[in-house]
């Protein structure tokens, strides 16, 4: 399984993992899991596809493993009852679902520089 991740903030620092309290903050992992899947044809073969959704642990037991996808580190809102940092944008997902949970290491850094992003075309 070929991952990269390189986290950043905002402002395109690195970020740090661990709170201003010098609190260890939730783990970055990578779910893998298996989803259901049918067919309304005349298929003789299917097979269960294999998905990875990355996020920040937020509980696991025998029966559901929660991950969030959003960390607001300074809870913008204030209408947190938790201190920061707050987790948002919650998955569920059911363990029999789960294949494996992988640590996701936010030290990694890219060998290659992404190019910059934008969602509007610059004119022309």
């Amino acid at each position: 399984m070929g991952i990269t991740t390189d986290i950043r903030s905002t402002n395109d620092t690195r970020m740090d993992t661990t709170g201003a309290t010098g609190e260890k903050e939730k783990e970055l992992v990578i779910v893998e899991w298996r989803d259901i899947i049918a067919t309304a044809g005349w298929e003789q073969e299917i097979s269960c596809p294999t998905l990875f959704t990355v996020g920040w642990l937020i509980s696991r037991d025998d029966d559901t493993i929660v991950i969030a996808n959003t960390k607001d580190p300074d809870d913008f809102t204030g209408e947190s009852k938790t201190d920061p940092p707050v987790y948002y944008g919650l998955h569920a997902f059911p363990s029999g679902a789960v294949v494996h949970v992988h640590p996701c290491d936010p030290v990694h850094t890219c060998e290659v520089e992404s190019p910059p992003f934008s969602q509007i075309s610059a004119p022309k």
